[in-house]
């Protein structure tokens, strides 16, 4: 198994394990997701660097008195190296890094870089957020900063990046008692 789908299944295992201690512990027993819309962007050597925000709010809607906790918020990301016609010279294979990074105090909670090679034009990467022990509260509201960064010269070529983003969080209310928003943009 590669080490990205290792540590994909190793994260799947962790949430599922949240919900059943969770559900096991009583009160918050209702699971609540999202997914908005997909997105991507273009990396190339003239312009190596990008940066999303990705701000995740999730609250009881006013007068439930519902509480949430445990978020999770995971990234899939796909790329495709676009190369350039051949023209005899030897091929430098690019590489990229990929990191999430908590705009609260600037802590890079996850991390990978991701290099081309002979036959490996696409694959998926997988990162997700720590998750850190939560008590229930009435609302959570936290950005992360998506930042890509791409090998400069002498690679050419274009890489192209795009994700799916998906939200959770546990609720002790109706999944209709909580309020999920997962909205992304450009700095």
């Amino acid at each position: 198994m590669s080490p990205h789908l290792r540590k994909a299944f190793q994260r799947l295992l962790l949430l599922g394990g949240l919900v059943l201690m969770t559900s096991a512990c009583g009160g918050l027993d209702t699971l609540v997701e999202m997914q908005p819309p997909d997105e991507s962007l273009e990396l190339s050597a003239s312009e190596p660097v990008a940066v999303r925000r990705v701000r995740m709010v999730a609250a009881g809607k006013p007068g439930t008195g519902t509480k949430v906790a445990s978020r999770e918020l995971t990234f899939v990301f796909s790329r495709y190296w676009v190369r350039p016609p051949a023209d005899g010279s030897e091929v430098v294979y690019p590489w990229y890094r990929l990191r999430i990074v908590d705009e609260r105090d600037g802590h890079v909670e996850d991390e990978d870089v991701i290099a081309f090679g002979p036959g490996s034009s696409e694959s998926k990467v997988y990162l997700t957020p720590r998750l850190g022990p939560e008590d229930p509260a009435d609302r959570f509201d936290v950005t992360y900063r998506l930042e890509f960064e791409r090998q400069g010269p002498p690679s050419v070529g274009t890489i192209r990046v795009s994700w799916e983003t998906f939200g959770s969080v546990m609720s002790d209310g109706d999944e209709d008692d909580v309020e999920l928003t997962v909205t992304q943009s450009a700095p």
